[in-house]
């Protein structure tokens, strides 16, 4: 399983705590797709930070949309952390 992959998961496992019995791919609309409100958004969010040791910011957060979306913020975080 690539890298990408295992974040998706992460991710996904993450999101079934606000959007039980929903599918969710990469294309799903965090907010519209699974009717999660912005509050709720930034609880997932500090979770993603806390399962992956990363700190996302507000510009990245309003720019993210979909699972996909996100997927590809935490990985880019993660390798930027790891060339640091």
């Amino acid at each position: 399983m690539s890298r990408a992959e295992e974040i998706f998961e992460s991710i996904c496992g993450l999101l079934s705590n606000y959007a039980a019995g929903s599918e969710i791919t990469r294309d799903t609309r965090i907010v519209t797709d699974l009717e999660i409100d912005s509050v709720t958004v930034f609880d997932l969010i500090m979770e993603v930070e806390d399962a992956h040791n990363i700190n996302i910011s507000m510009e990245m957060i309003s720019a993210t949309h979909t699972v996909g979306e996100l997927t590809t913020v935490v990985e880019t975080l993660i390798l930027a952390d790891k060339n640091a």
